[in-house]
């Protein structure tokens, strides 16, 4: 697709045209080519290469939530906290802790030169992708998740899922009820034979009487995609309560396979070469890591995935002692979602925050109702004269003055941004190029990287477990 943007700049109470590229003395692109970015990475640190799957101490994270300002860092060094999105911490808790729950996002991690829960001048770790639930026989059912599929054996666990039709006298559950061979009325099963002889017939509760190993009460075999316990889903347990027991990638025994998007070509598509471990004020061993990218690329449903980054990630977290090695506990993850990236997150629905499919984050932050909600700085007089109710982010990433985010006509029903203007004046708005829109967010600099890097500040609370291993 052909790039191209309409680009002005302000000047002297007027607007007046200029070109996007060049960078030559005298325009406003001269500026980009001496900014001095706000997170330089650290350097790696002397210690073992990064190979992926050859570390130690696997773990996963269990719990993540958007955490309060107090536990946001001070990323613009002015001394205070940085973490807006903390005002939508309650409206994001539960779609978060649901992911976690159906295991929809699954983030192990392992660790290289850091043998020991012990003081390290140099500890590296990957953080991957886990491809924990996958529908084995393309039937549109998963296991492990609530509601899912009870057969999942790509032989002939397609037949067999949540919808399909009960057969009767096949001595199976078709449904995913829990039941074998009930009566098209719902009924239960009358057949009091115990075909398999395991001390269950269908009338007592047997969802499958041509498997000895599965009746009710029976030990759940993770990973072998049938209901060994008959509650109707595969490779899951759960309690009273509806909180997994068995088979879940928190138990501390799971072998977690990975998706590909956890790699770049051979190398682990996020990792940090420049953490320590060291005993912090609260006599507590410490991990610190970054800043550094924290990229991450989150399948969320069908066809739709997140390209996820944090610039700016710094990790800290406390290191604890196991009898399996060390796990992250009281975890701190902060840094700026910028606005190119929030403007890629498209394909979502949240109604609370005026997000639809058609449109970005970044549009529900500028252009919508999250703006308001998060008390986002309001842009320069200069600016607002111009477009009514713009807004900034709260990081100036790249040091030269923080850069607005506008639509256009607020005052009509489509809530967009449609005009970026950077910290040195410069506009550019979208344009079309053919039926395709043309993002201000994708303008670039001379020296090709994205030039509207601004964000809004994020910090996630995370703690980690132990898992037998992670796997290719």
């Amino acid at each position: 697709m052909k790039t191209a943007w309409l680009c002005l700049a302000i000047g002297s109470g007027s607007v007046i045209s200029v070109s996007c590229g060049g960078g030559s003395s005298g325009t406003p692109d001269a500026a980009p080519d001496a900014r001095a970015p706000l997170f330089d990475p650290k350097p790696e640190c002397m210690g073992a290469s990064v190979v992926p799957l050859a570390g130690t101490s696997p773990q996963v994270i269990s719990n993540l939530t958007i955490g309060s300002l107090t536990d946001g860092f001070d990323l613009d060094g002015d001394g205070k906290p940085d973490n807006k999105l903390s005002a939508i911490a309650a409206l994001a808790a539960s779609p978060i802790s649901d992911s976690f729950k159906n295991y929809s996002i699954v983030l192990p991690l392992e660790f290289f030169d850091a043998p020991a829960a012990a003081p390290d001048t140099c500890v590296k770790f990957a953080i991957y992708l886990g491809a924990y639930v996958k529908d084995n026989d393309g039937d549109g059912s998963k296991p492990y998740v609530p509601g899912g599929d009870c057969n999942d054996t790509a032989a002939n666990g397609s037949a067999f899922h949540p919808g399909a039709t009960e057969i009767p006298g096949n001595l199976k559950d078709d449904n995913c009820d829990g039941r074998a061979d009930e009566s098209g009325s719902g009924a239960n099963s009358t057949n009091t034979v115990d075909a398999d002889g395991d001390g269950f017939s269908p009338a007592t509760g047997d969802c499958d009487d041509t498997n000895a190993a599965i009746h009710p009460g029976a030990l759940e075999m993770c990973g072998d995609g049938l209901d060994n316990d008959c509650d109707g889903v595969a490779d899951r347990s759960v309690d009273a309560n509806g909180s997994a027991t068995a088979c879940s990638p928190y138990a501390g025994s799971a072998d977690i396979p990975l998706d590909p998007l956890s790699f770049v070509g051979t190398e682990p598509a996020i990792s940090y070469k420049d953490g320590t471990f060291a005993m912090g004020s609260n006599g507590q061993l410490q991990m610190v890591a970054g800043p550094d990218l924290f990229s991450v690329n989150i399948p969320v449903s069908s066809g739709i995935v997140l390209d996820l980054k944090i610039t700016g990630a710094t990790i800290k977290a406390d290191v604890v002692a196991t009898a399996n090695g060390f796990v992250l506990k009281n975890g701190h993850l902060g840094g700026v979602i910028d606005a190119h990236t929030a403007d890629t997150i498209r394909g979502l629905t949240v109604t609370q925050i005026g997000l639809t499919p058609e449109d970005s984050l970044l549009d529900a932050i500028f252009a919508n109702l999250l703006g308001p909600l998060l008390a986002l700085p309001a842009a320069k007089p200069g600016v607002t004269a111009m477009y009514k109710g713009c807004r900034t982010p709260d990081i100036d990433v790249d040091g030269d003055g923080l850069e607005s985010f506008c639509d256009s006509n607020p005052d009509d029903a489509i809530k967009v941004v449609d005009t970026c203007i950077d910290g040195d004046g410069t506009i550019v708005m979208d344009t079309m190029d053919g039926s395709n829109t043309v993002h201000c967010t994708e303008a670039k600099t001379p020296d090709g990287k994205f030039r509207f890097v601004d964000g809004v500040s994020v910090e996630l609370n995370f703690e980690t477990a132990p898992v037998h291993s992670i796997t290719r």
